[in-house]
């Protein structure tokens, strides 16, 4: 059986459930920064309610994605072991999240929260220089992942 069935209203098919593009959304997540900026001070000075806004639109956009929890775990849990251990010590283990980001986003390219994911990473771990600014990074990334888990993110 292959992965479409018959659209009744225009007579072509669409994707199942089961295919990967079946719930594409109506904007990438390049149009999503693009309405939905990162502002640097959230990272180099301090958090605010608009991050706070911001962090629930990225997770509700990634948890309609079906971006789980298991395709980002290494990911976060190396964002939290280099929080517990000090950003000052862990550095360099910082420095390789990005090629891992890559990788991730290698294996599942048409997920397009794992991409959200990836850019949000990429714009914000740029703006981080010491430990009080890795500590906004990290809380930026909690935000986003309480409220993915809140609108329905898997595990």
């Amino acid at each position: 059986m292959n992965n479409y069935q018959k659209n009744p209203q225009q007579g072509g098919n669409w994707p199942q459930k089961n295919s990967q593009n079946y719930d594409q959304p109506k904007e990438t997540p390049e149009e999503f920064l693009n309405h939905h900026a990162i502002d640097s001070k959230w990272i180099t000075q301090n958090t605010d309610k608009s991050m706070v806004d911001f962090a629930e639109e990225a997770g509700k956009y990634m948890a309609k994605q079906k971006l789980t929890k298991s395709k980002i775990r290494s990911i976060y849990g190396e964002i939290k072991r280099i929080q517990i251990n000090g950003f000052d010590k862990e550095k360099a283990s910082f420095y390789l999240l990005r090629p891992k980001m890559a990788y991730a986003l290698g294996r599942d390219s048409s997920n397009y929260g794992l991409k959200l994911f990836k850019l949000i990473f990429d714009k914000s771990s740029e703006l981080v220089q010491n430990s009080n600014q890795y500590e906004n990074f990290c809380n930026l990334f909690e935000a986003i992942l309480a409220y993915h888990k809140a609108f329905g993110g898997k595990d």
